[in-house]
């Protein structure tokens, strides 16, 4: 049945048995200021029924009429709150309508005929007045249910939104200490929904060193009423650790008393675990910067001293160039020579410990392994320290307890590392200091020592030395104390043949003890092979051309060979080159790599694919000293390679290599 029209609460409708009765009564009414609907039948009045009515207004014949029970089922339909008030004027008290009829009509009110107007007035109003009680209730329950259809729509989306945001809610009776806490509250303590869990396992779940801080918070908010906000640990049955974030407040009674408190919880495990990272990274960059400033700071140390360190070999090299345009006299001349040469050793050093730098940071340094005896290292080392050790005039103290020991290793290396040992002892020990050289054997390990009686290195500062361009000791001056990488190849030197090395010192002023531990060989002493003859080869009579854009280094070289006794030429491009070698006709050509417009390979590959040439023996002399340059020059067709500055001694040694070959085949000329 639609809901009846609050409007028409005040109406009421009016059935007779005549109408004139039905207009008379809705005259009197109407005086009364009550709204009247006069029906003509039954059907009509069921129908303004089910409009809206404040109330029913019949008389018993007009209801004995009503043999289908049409009214009946109308009232029958009517809404739980809604009882429809139906007075019946009735003839006399003992005339009522059928039991029948009166068990459908619950709130039918029978008044007895003659009735009074004043009286009829008075019961229609009192009915009306009923009726609109009953849509007053009407309304309270449509506001009650609209209410609660809200408060369960809202409790709907709070349920959403804690399972959106991963939130679970709890509740907590102060004065019982009882909790009820929803799945996912559960759930961050460990716990599934099933699960017992009440105050006291919470405390117990609740990491001890954060117990007492979350107990504190809890009081202080029913105390002062403030907002409970508060991360801490817990411990879930399976010793998992976690952290939870928890906030709530206290409900308070109209006296002021807390009841209880209610808030929500959130796992931030992961959140707690992404700060930690984010802090570690942040301090992990930190040190990265200050790393990098302190390497920063090294490059410009280093690079100034670099130039100091190149500089000092110039100056007496170009002094010496003075002295001998100066002085011709024998003893001057031999003395200077020997000067220059030794600075420019010094300078070869220099380049060549940089080259093995960046070699081994690009991890292209290889290593020549062969059998190699440990007093064949320990001797080219010593010889080629000995000049600054004696400059300084310190004693040098050698013992090796089995000269018989042999290494698989890269002999050059492993000399360059005990040499920079001893070159570091030099350094670092006052003029007329000793330093002593040991070596033993323990096991299956070769163990080399280098002692000073020098100035130490502070104890806190021991692994510092073998970082790249330190320099421990800064009261030294930097000439003295060298480029700071010498250490730092031995390390990188011995850890590719697979031994370890270790600095000590009892502190300032109390020397150093650098220690080497190198595998050795399975096998017995190999004797190390004789060393390279400096004597130039007995044949002079071998044409050389030298071809180089740098004229002084050619002319200079040329000279240098003519007073070897060979016949040389020098051009100093590509081109003059070809050109030259068809008219000098040399069996050796000294070719630099560097050259203008037409470099050294394309030089070397155009005289191997001229069949003239075919037995021409090239040899590539070149600042640039990779293996991947050496293999560059032997594909270009170079018989050997030659890296700037090269001495008279491994210039003679490739010459005498080559000897053969340019016997053996000389100059072909076709056509």
């Amino acid at each position: 049945m639609t809901p009846p029209d609050a409007t028409l609460a005040g109406r009421l409708l009016v059935l007779m048995h005549t109408l004139r009765d039905a207009e008379r009564t809705q005259l009197f009414l109407r005086d009364a200021n009550v709204p009247t609907t006069i029906c003509a039948d039954m059907s009509e009045l069921c129908c303004e029924l089910r409009a809206g009515a404040g109330a029913l207004l019949l008389t018993e014949e007009a209801l004995a009429q009503d043999t289908s029970g049409q009214l009946a089922l109308v009232l029958q339909a009517q809404p739980a709150w809604s009882a429809l008030p139906v007075l019946v004027l009735a003839r006399e008290a003992g005339e009522r309508p059928s039991r029948a009829r009166t068990d459908l009509l619950e709130s039918m009110v029978l008044v007895e005929r003659p009735v009074r107007s004043r009286t009829l007035v008075s019961v229609v109003l009192s009915a009306l007045r009923g009726r609109r009680h009953q849509y007053q209730i009407r309304d309270a329950i449509l506001l009650r249910e609209r209410q609660a259809a809200e408060l369960i729509a809202q409790k709907e989306r709070l349920r959403f939104a804690l399972y959106a945001g991963g939130l679970g809610s709890w509740e907590l009776e102060l004065e019982s200490a009882e909790l009820s806490c929803s799945d996912l509250c559960k759930a961050h303590f460990g716990r599934t929904p099933d699960d017992a869990f009440s105050y006291r396992d919470l405390q117990e779940s609740l990491h001890p060193l954060d117990r007492q801080r979350v107990n504190d918070a809890v009081e202080r908010s029913v105390s002062t009423g403030a907002d409970y906000d508060e991360e801490f640990r817990v411990i879930w049955p399976n010793r998992e650790e976690r952290w939870l974030m928890t906030r709530g407040r206290a409900l308070f009674d109209e006296s002021g008393r807390a009841l209880r408190m209610a808030g929500v919880s959130l796992d931030v495990t992961e959140r707690r675990r992404m700060h930690e990272a984010l802090r570690e990274s942040r301090l992990e960059l930190a040190h990265h910067a200050e790393e990098l400033l302190s390497a920063n700071q090294r490059k410009d140390e280093f690079l100034a001293t670099l130039a100091h360190e190149l500089r000092n070999p110039l100056a007496p090299i170009r002094t010496g160039m003075d002295l001998l345009a100066q002085s011709p006299e024998e003893p001057a001349r031999a003395q200077t020579l020997g000067v220059m040469r030794r600075q420019i050793s010094h300078m070869v050093r220099l380049i060549d410990d940089l080259l093995d730098v960046s070699r081994i940071t690009r991890g292209k340094l290889e290593l020549k392994r062969e059998r190699v005896s440990l007093a064949s290292v320990i001797s080219s080392a010593i010889e080629a320290s000995r000049p600054l050790i004696e400059r300084k005039q310190h004693t040098l103290q050698v013992a090796v307890s089995d000269s018989s020991l042999v290494f698989d290793a890269d002999h050059t290396r492993i000399a360059q590392v005990i040499g920079n040992l001893l070159n570091n002892a030099s350094n670092y020990t006052p003029a007329g200091g000793r330093i002593e050289l040991s070596a033993e054997r323990e096991g299956e390990w070769a163990v080399i020592q280098v002692r000073d009686n020098g100035i130490g290195i502070p104890r806190d500062r021991l692994e510092d030395v073998f970082e790249m361009f330190s320099q421990v000791n800064r009261t030294l001056e930097r000439s003295q104390g060298g480029l700071g990488i010498g250490l730092a190849l031995v390390r990188s030197l011995v850890a590719m043949h697979g031994g370890t090395v270790r600095a000590e010192s009892a502190g300032a002023d109390l020397g150093s003890t650098f220690t080497v531990r190198l595998p050795l060989a399975a096998s017995a002493v190999q004797q190390a092979p004789a060393a390279e003859s400096a004597e130039p080869p007995a044949e002079r009579s071998r044409r050389i051309l030298v071809v180089d854009d740098n004229e002084d280094a050619a002319d200079l070289l040329r000279l240098v060979l003519e007073q070897a006794g060979y016949l040389t030429q020098t051009a100093y491009d590509g081109p003059s080159a070809l050109t030259m070698v068809e008219s000098f006709r040399p069996q050796i050509v000294i070719l630099d790599i560097g050259l203008p417009g037409m470099s050294g390979y394309e030089v070397a590959r155009a005289l191997r694919q001229d069949a003239r040439f075919a037995a021409l023996a090239l040899i590539a002399l070149t600042g640039w000293g990779t293996p991947g340059d050496k293999q560059k020059a032997q594909e270009a067709g170079f018989d050997l390679h030659l890296t700037k500055p090269v001495d008279a001694r491994g210039l003679n040694g490739a010459l005498s290599q080559l000897e053969d070959k340019a016997a053996a085949a000389p100059f072909q000329q076709t056509g």
